[in-house]
């Protein structure tokens, strides 16, 4: 009874018009007196934006979708730490809900990859370029479509009504965004390599992890808070890491280069931020590290023994070779993950370590 008077509510809430605050759906995990983790929760849909106050002000790594969206994350950051003195925003890479926020904060200073400007531009082209405008409004109005007919289905359960609720709000912003357009701010600070930025009482290590998920793939650790702030290198427990289509044979030993040094004795590490799921832990590191290395062993021999493309992607599952790693359901994002990987390594290899006397198997 109580969850269809619930649901009675939220149908009669939307039936008129405004929806309710999204200041109440936006989650708020302290991780210390410095560190609050911020996200908006959904339906398989979660973003973590990083927040730390620091002498030299607040920081927050990753903006979300789009400014409307980020707008209550940013007002509940504030309240959580009594503050507004925001200093310095970090953006992971360049897809939407990493650094599509950064407008909203003016006069901080924006730090990315080097990479990270040019990545940014499809952000642009995506509200310029009419035909594209119009799919990707098409595209997002079809999924709250899909929530609203979906509410009456789960009234007997109101922590999913809930989540629809969340998702409704989320999307209702993120549309009048991608209608009216907002503006895109891309980095004023980048680096190639590394990056130390110093706030005082803390830290921040930049590490540029190479082209695989993006071209603009970085990591943050933050020593005094033993904190990694993965991005999309960690994304969730058991999903596959990522060899990508702008990835080259320089990028995968970087990879494994950067993992080796976050592995280190003398690298501290409590908590891993991944890009969308709950907080993870240094165990899972060494899994994606040990991903990149087998990878390039088995791809190098398959090669040497005359495998083809095929034949290799059938011998490297995830569940014969990989365990740690699992297949996403159909038609979700990672699904295809394997195969893409082997096969852009495939690639890689036939273009930069080509065979003594051999044909260029497909």
């Amino acid at each position: 009874m109580i969850a269809a008077i619930q649901l009675g509510l939220l149908v009669q809430l939307l039936a008129a018009g405004p929806l309710p605050d999204p200041g109440q759906f936006i989650c708020i995990d302290r991780l210390s007196p410095r560190v609050a983790l911020a996200y908006w929760p959904g339906i398989d849909r979660r973003c973590n934006l990083t927040a730390i106050q620091s002498q030299k002000g607040l920081v927050i790594i990753d903006t979300e979708a789009s400014p409307r969206v980020m707008a209550p994350i940013k007002a509940k950051i504030e309240q959580t730490f009594h503050r507004t003195d925001w200093a310095y925003v970090i953006n992971t890479h360049a897809h939407d809900n990493h650094c599509s926020g950064n407008s909203l904060f003016k006069g901080a200073v924006i730090i990315g990859h080097e990479n990270l400007a040019e990545d940014m531009q499809w952000l642009i082209r995506r509200q310029t370029e009419p035909d594209w405008k119009r799919r990707e409004i098409d595209r997002y109005n079809a999924i709250l479509r899909d929530l609203r007919a979906a509410l009456p289905l789960y009234a007997a359960n109101p922590m999913y009504t809930r989540l629809i609720q969340s998702d409704l709000v989320f999307y209702d912003l993120f549309v009048q965004d991608l209608q009216q357009g907002y503006e895109v701010v891309k980095p004023s600070l980048t680096f190639s390599d590394r990056y130390t930025l110093d706030l005082g009482d803390l830290t921040l290590e930049l590490i540029f992890f190479g082209k695989g998920h993006s071209n603009s793939d970085i990591l943050i650790y933050v020593p005094q808070e033993r904190i990694l702030v993965t991005g999309a290198i960690a994304y969730q427990q058991g999903r596959v890491p990522e060899i990508g289509e702008e990835s080259h044979l320089e990028d995968v030993h970087r990879f494994i280069a950067v993992l080796d040094g976050l592995l280190a004795d003398n690298v501290k590490i409590d908590h891993v931020i991944p890009g969308h799921s709950v907080p993870l832990t240094r165990a899972v590191l060494p899994p994606i590290r040990d991903y990149y290395q087998r990878m390039l062993k088995e791809v190098e021999a398959a090669r040497q023994q005359g495998l083809t493309l095929d034949q290799t992607t059938r011998l490297l599952t995830l569940r014969a070779k990989f365990p740690a790693f699992r297949d996403p359901p159909p038609r979700t994002y990672g699904y295809d993950h394997q195969e893409r990987s082997v096969r852009n390594l495939w690639r890689i290899l036939n273009e930069e370590q080509p065979l003594m006397n051999a044909d260029t198997r497909k």
